[in-house]
């Protein structure tokens, strides 16, 4: 009884359960690995009055479309680069108040290994968009080690 007590959690596994413990394991560190290496931007534009305006702001920390007038758009890239030695597969989530107005020029591809990208964010504001309305929301690029 004695030395059943000594036993650790670990030696009283079966062996599909320490298989099963070491694989959802690997699989939390890969998601962890992944969300920790994802790339973070906010997004951001401001609904201003008048016909034809855009003022933009020059970033690249952030995805900032600037000013726009009902009816104009801006458009915004990013360069993913792939220095490792394996392709990656992008995944782009974008959500926010911004989420409806702006659209991807691709999603969910390979960047080859050494390789690079670019993803160009296009924010096109509607007629009916509330004037001096600032609309925020972020943009996350997650990068997973893929084989082909």
């Amino acid at each position: 009884m004695e030395d059943e007590a000594k036993t650790t959690w670990w030696a009283r596994l079966s062996r599909g359960e320490k298989i099963l413990a070491v694989v959802l394991g690997v699989i939390f560190l890969l998601l962890f690995y992944v969300t920790l290496d994802a790339n973070k931007y906010r997004a951001t534009v401001r609904a201003i009055a008048g016909e034809g305006k855009v003022g933009v702001n020059p970033t690249t920390e952030v995805l900032d479309f600037g000013d726009l007038s009902p009816g104009t758009s801006a458009v915004r890239r990013v360069d993913i680069q792939n220095q490792t030695p394996i392709p990656m597969y992008i995944a782009i989530a974008h959500f926010g108040g911004i989420n409806d107005l702006m659209k991807l020029d691709k999603n969910f591809f390979t960047v080859q290994a050494r390789g690079s990208e670019k993803v160009e964010f296009t924010v096109y504001m509607p007629a009916s968009a509330p004037i001096d309305q600032k609309l925020d929301g972020r943009v996350i690029i997650f990068k997973i080690p893929w084989v082909d």
